[in-house]
């Protein structure tokens, strides 16, 4: 799973001089297994998981859309986008849960 488009680069809310980034998924991702590998709260009924890593925060939609906020980059947002998942994706494998 990975990024496989930009959709949207809008400025940040919380700071004008960083960015918000909505991107496209090539899959809609698995959240329970996202809210259990990452830091982060789970809303079934929404269809959200929602993690920060330091100051950057992060939201993964059933749909296959992913929100990131406080990124300078469209770059930095996909790196971070796709660290992320692969992060998630690692400790499920060795937790042999894939």
């Amino acid at each position: 799973m990975h990024v496989v488009s930009i959709e949207q680069v809008l400025p940040c809310i919380a700071d004008p001089w960083k960015l918000r980034i909505i991107a496209q998924l090539d899959q809609c991702p698995d959240l329970p297994l996202l809210a259990k590998y990452l830091p982060g709260r789970y809303s079934e009924g929404l269809g959200v998981v929602m993690a920060k890593s330091g100051y950057r925060e992060i939201t993964f939609y059933s749909d296959g859309k992913v929100a990131v906020r406080m990124v300078d980059t469209k770059e930095e947002a996909e790196k971070f986008i796709n660290g992320m998942l692969s992060m998630a994706l690692t400790k499920a494998l060795l937790q042999e849960e894939m």
